[in-house]
């Protein structure tokens, strides 16, 4: 495809139901830039602190209506508060959204369709960034020492909570041995909005402490969703 411009594009993205997809980027939305990487199966989109948490957001192609990338290696640093609060301008769940993108220091384009505003269409463009290199915590699945699966309905209201092996709210528990660490609850915090959405999480703890929750979103249709988020342990201080 071409734009009015003449300029091609390498990407384009077309998400019917925007609300779908701006309650996802509400749930990682702690720092102001994010980064978007689009590749041939889907989309990632990555926001870090620079040093003891990053968040993830994997959506699949088919999460999307349209789904094209004609480049290898695009990444895009967005205002990811600026890129929720253009999609969450409509109301309802009848809008669509398409994202276009020609490629190196050319804004993000947003064409976002109001179905139920007889046919009202909002414009945006959202200037992009070179990304600087995201945080890699080097969290490998043979580094594991635990691993529960479990609804998020027991985590809804409290964070400190003791929950038996056996109980209905746990699906899955493997522990090589026994782990303890400590997380800065302002961290952990930041997980509400996952927890709210998603109806299942995987927590996985590596032998630095490394603490990876990765919650399922459904959407209906066998169209899922994952948040991730990776945290830092706290450094405990050694008694004299």
């Amino acid at each position: 495809m071409e734009l009015e411009t003449g300029q091609a594009t390498v990407m384009e993205i077309k998400k019917e139901n925007v609300r779908e997809l701006s309650q996802l980027l509400k749930t990682i939305i702690f720092k102001d830039f994010g980064t978007l990487h689009p590749y041939d199966s889907g989309l990632k989109i990555t926001v870090d602190d620079g040093a003891c948490q990053q968040a993830n957001a994997y959506l699949s192609s088919s999460f999307f209506s349209s789904f094209l990338v004609r480049e290898e290696d695009i990444n895009l640093k967005v205002p990811m508060k600026t890129l929720y609060e253009v999609l969450s301008i409509p109301e309802g769940h009848s809008n669509s959204v398409k994202f276009s993108y020609c490629g190196m220091f050319e804004p993000l384009k947003l064409m976002i369709e109001e179905a139920e505003s007889d046919g009202c269409v909002i414009r945006a463009k959202i200037n992009c960034a070179l990304p600087e290199q995201d945080l890699d915590f080097e969290f490998q699945d043979t580094n594991v020492l635990a691993t529960y699966m479990l609804r998020t309905q027991v985590l809804k209201e409290i964070f400190k909570v003791s929950i038996p092996s056996r109980s209905v709210q746990m699906e899955t528990v493997k522990c090589t041995e026994e782990v303890a660490f400590s997380y800065i609850l302002s961290l952990l915090q930041r997980m509400n909005l996952a927890i709210n959405l998603a109806s299942k999480v995987v927590i996985r703890v590596d032998e630095r402490g490394v603490l990876c929750c990765q919650f399922t979103i459904d959407h209906g249709e066998d169209r899922k969703s994952y948040i991730e988020f990776l945290t830092v342990p706290t450094q405990e201080e050694n008694d004299d």
